[in-house]
């Protein structure tokens, strides 16, 4: 009788090993064991084989987990009969209804300590030490598995047999691998528990974005360009390189549409110290033309390759629409990058009752949801300023008035071709 009962303490902590092994080893990551395994740690080695080869080891566990539950009921049935018999027939319980009786509390009694000590404890610790149950019992997992392999075998091909009966098709090896929405879901719980901050999941957001973007979404606009005219004098190119504070600046000829270069402003200072005047044709560089369709991941790593800061972008058909940077492509990621000649300041600016300063760089978009507007999208531009150069069908001269759908436009500043500041007036209805 003792035997028999030290027999079921064991079956039910043999079935706890195969429950903590089974939760420990789903629910330890690949990643954290190659990271052991790469420093040289033997167990981890071993998991390494059962990490990869999930769907078999899981099976092993079920079939211990089985094996162990129908060796409980056959030596518990026998040991409880023993045990609670005499007690219900000395209650006056009939012999046949006694021996039932004592079955079934015998039953609910493995079965409280099954569930108790051989299930919900060892899940929970399987929980919270994943890590060390996998290295610990990865090894004899491997063993039984070796041991049992042509039963869990033809185990697995029943099930997949099943499976493919119901129409389902089987889980591949690549199962394991997290979709993007599922890696979102996972930041977002992360920003929850405050494991990870708003400024790491913003960039773990940007950068699962930063493939679906155009070239033409993140450009410069071609109305917004800053550009020198190949017979620019010497003291108008000045000008432009000491107001603009640009290290690069495309360089056309006869119009904007024919970009023959860039020039760069440590070769234009490098040149004035040699002599008096200057030619862009000695100091200008070839331009890097690319799409504005061009996914701006492809156009990032084009950039790096061919060790190029800047790109003319142009139309399907040849003409030019704008200019991006690696500074813009960059800034996608990590948001807006200020240098010591950028100044902050406010994109929309109060002035008096119904009259705004605005930035003209403002995106349509963010200007419509400011001013409850209704300037039409997707008609090649994105900017206000963009939108004030579509309307006019010309570069809007300073102070130029422009009115549209219950708002007046007036340009307010203006440097060369480019728009800096528009006040915008809301018409009373």
């Amino acid at each position: 009788m003792l035997t028999q009962a030290v027999f079921i303490v064991i079956l039910i902590l043999v079935n706890a090993i195969f429950v903590v092994t089974e939760y420990a080893i789903i629910r330890v990551r690949s990643a954290e064991i190659d990271a052991l395994a790469a420093k040289g740690n033997l167990r981890a080695m071993r998991a390494k084989g059962v990490i990869g080869d999930l769907d078999k080891y899981i099976s092993a566990t079920q079939l211990g987990i089985t094996f162990v539950n129908l060796l409980l009921g056959w030596v518990g049935e026998d040991i409880f009969i023993h045990l609670l018999q005499p007690l219900f027939i000395s209650l006056g319980i009939s012999d046949s209804f006694s021996q039932t009786l004592a079955v079934i509390f015998g039953l609910l009694i493995i079965t409280y300590f099954t569930i108790t000590i051989g299930e919900l404890t060892p899940k929970a610790f399987a929980i919270r030490k994943y890590l060390s149950a996998t290295l610990w019992l990865s090894y004899p997992l491997t063993i039984f598995y070796k041991i049992f392999k042509p039963f869990i075998w033809l185990l697995n091909v029943s099930a997949a047999l099943i499976i493919r009966l119901m129409g389902i098709k089987p889980l591949e090896n690549d199962s394991g691998i997290h979709s993007q929405e599922e890696i979102r879901q996972v930041i977002l719980q992360g920003r929850k528990a405050g494991v990870i901050d708003k400024t790491e999941q913003q960039l773990i957001e940007k950068i699962f974005d930063f493939n679906d973007k155009l070239t033409k979404e993140i450009m410069v606009h071609r109305g917004e360009m800053i550009v020198l005219n190949i017979n620019d004098s010497r003291e108008k190119i000045y000008e432009v390189v000491t107001e603009e504070g640009y290290s690069r600046i495309p360089v056309y000829k006869d119009t904007v549409d024919n970009i023959i270069g860039i020039i760069y402003t440590k070769d234009l200072i490098s040149a004035s110290e040699h002599r008096q005047l200057i030619m862009l044709h000695d100091i200008i560089r070839p331009a890097y033309f690319v799409s504005e369709t061009k996914n701006i991941g492809i156009l990032l790593r084009e950039f790096q390759k061919n060790k190029v800061h800047m790109g003319i972008v142009v139309n399907e058909y040849g003409g030019v629409e704008g200019l991006v940077t690696m500074e813009d492509i960059i800034e996608e990621i990590t948001g807006e990058i200020m240098d010591e000649y950028d100044t902050e300041s406010p994109d929309i600016i109060k002035a008096k009752d119904q009259e705004y300063l605005v930035n003209p760089f403002i995106p349509v978009n963010e200007f419509n949801e400011k001013f409850k507007a209704s300037i039409p999208l997707d008609k090649g531009y994105n900017t206000l300023g963009g939108f004030l150069y579509y309307v006019t069908g010309h570069i809007p001269e300073l102070y130029e008035r422009i009115d549209y759908a219950g708002f007046t436009f007036i340009i307010t500043s203006k440097q060369r071709n480019t728009i800096k500041q528009v006040k915008v007036i809301k018409n009373k209805k």
